[in-house]
């Protein structure tokens, strides 16, 4: 088990590595429409993208992580030969779906330009939008069935390094060369189109590296295999729309409810906050196929130490992240333009809430890997009624801070009934004591810290408190080092 563990640790580095810095170009691609066009055409930004967001999870059909765990179940039983009937098995409806939906957009793009209230102007964009569906779709699947073979380093750098530095680069040439609103969308989406190409020819060579096997299925078993890949993909292609839903639908219910300009300051308070799922989404990709092939082959107890270990590891890399923005959230809005401070308070709620989501674990993981897409598509449902039911009476009483509220209790209803059912049905808990051992190291230096240096420095600049930030986390990081040095954590426990 010490190899797994370790391979576990450097895929997880390689990963957060990657994660980490697709966080920080999106936080710079933010930063620069924020600053160079305003919070109006920010908003008029997140409108479009979190749409098109919406319509791609929808068109992938759950399809990317049905290849995570059928791939990975494949090369766990040695069945090789089901590996290329899978792959196709995914690829050819998206496909169809994808071209049907971008079409259909495309000739209606002038009624759905006026529906939103964006104008004629707006026809070009969103036909732009429509022509890059579904290669946005196809290269998430595609991404998927290499994760599934367990090449997690061709999802880093397509995902986490190739699209958003060409984003980056597009989004700064538009907004400081041409100052244009609608081509900031053109930039932030046609790398999409060079990334399904690239995704697609890596997964095709990966595919002939594992060979195709002595027997290929017989047309009985490529049926059976069909159905029992469409019946676990499409209970979690409802759950991923009802994901990306739930990542928007507070924006879009702002912008509606209070305009584009405070929605476009909710919507940078939501994508600071979002920066801090960077290390949970690492930890997914990395446990996914493990624990699907864990529970492949029966080996529950397997299951359950690496639940255990990335509780820990959860809580020790997320919570840092959530406390900073929080102790000193009027600092970093204020680095978007003084106009997004007045979102502070909504920042420090939503950081708060999604801090306690990870202290339960990698719990959706879980649900996924082991069969139960149908639970947490139940689950994301409850989540969303919950935010839109609070939002449509918060927002317009408190303003942005009631879209915070709302969105924080949804996660907390999301998180008790997957808690509940992981343990009912696995027996999979977070202890107590594992928590509170994770949580000593950042509470005692980044919260006491960051609340000591916020509250000496509180009449200083703006740039010497952001310096007192970075100096905190760095004696957080070297902290973390030395106790993970000397195994005080229990990892190598966690893991043999």
């Amino acid at each position: 088990m010490t190899d797994t563990k370790m391979r576990i640790g450097r895929e997880s580095v390689v990963t957060f590595i990657g994660i980490s810095v697709n966080a920080a170009l999106a936080f710079l691609v933010t930063w620069i429409i924020a600053n160079g066009l305003g919070a109006d055409a920010t908003g008029g930004f997140f409108l479009l993208t979190s749409l098109f967001m919406i319509v791609t999870s929808a068109t992938g059909l759950g399809a990317d992580t049905g290849l995570v765990r059928s791939l990975s179940q494949s090369v766990a039983l040695d069945r090789r030969s089901t590996l290329a009937p899978i792959v196709r098995t995914a690829v050819w409806p998206v496909v169809l779906l994808g071209f049907l939906v971008s079409a259909t957009i495309w000739l209606g793009a002038a009624q759905l330009s006026g529906w939103l209230g964006l104008g004629e102007d707006a026809v070009p964009t969103v036909r732009v939008l429509a022509a890059t569906i579904l290669p946005a779709t196809l290269t998430g699947v595609l991404l998927g069935g290499s994760r599934g073979l367990g090449r997690i380093i061709t999802y880093t750098v397509v995902q986490n390094l190739f699209i958003p530095f060409t984003r980056l680069g597009a989004v700064a040439v538009v907004v400081y060369l041409f100052h244009s609103a609608w081509g900031v969308i053109w930039a932030w989406a046609l790398p999409l189109v060079l990334a399904c190409a690239i995704a697609g020819f890596a997964l095709l060579r990966q595919l002939r590296v594992q060979g195709g096997g002595q027997f290929p299925p017989t047309p009985t078993e490529r049926k059976a295999l069909t159905r029992t890949f469409w019946s676990f993909s499409l209970p979690r292609g409802g759950t991923i729309i009802l994901e990306r839903a739930l990542d928007w639908a507070d924006v879009l219910m702002v912008i509606a409810l209070l305009g584009p300009a405070m929605g476009g300051i909710y919507g940078v308070v939501t994508r600071v906050v979002q920066a801090g799922a960077m290390l949970e989404a690492a930890l997914r990709i990395v446990l996914g196929p493990r624990l699907s092939a864990a529970t492949a082959v029966g080996n529950h107890a397997l299951a359950e130490r690496l639940f255990l270990q990335v509780t820990q590891f959860l809580i020790l890399a997320s919570w840092p992240f959530y406390i900073t923005i929080a102790v000193f959230s009027s600092d970093i809005l204020r680095l978007f333009g003084e106009e997004f401070v007045q979102g502070s308070t909504a920042l420090i709620i939503l950081a708060v809430a999604m801090g306690l989501r990870n202290t339960a674990g990698a719990l959706q993981t879980v649900l996924l890997m082991v069969g139960r897409s149908t639970w947490q598509l139940f689950n994301k449902a409850v989540q969303l009624g919950v935010m839109v039911l609070l939002a449509a009476v918060a927002v317009p009483a408190w303003g942005i801070i009631g879209g915070a509220v709302a969105f924080a209790v949804s996660v907390a209803v999301d998180t008790l009934l997957a808690s509940v059912q992981v343990h009912r049905s696995l027996g999979f808990i977070t202890t107590g004591r594992s928590v509170a051992r994770a949580a000593v190291l950042p509470v005692s230096v980044v919260l006491v810290g960051g609340l000591l240096a916020s509250a000496l420095l509180r009449d200083a600049s703006a740039l010497t408190r952001i310096s007192a930030l970075v100096a905190v986390v760095a004696i957080y990081g070297a902290a973390l080092l030395v106790v993970l040095k000397r195994g005080m954590f229990g990892f190598d426990n966690a893991s043999e």
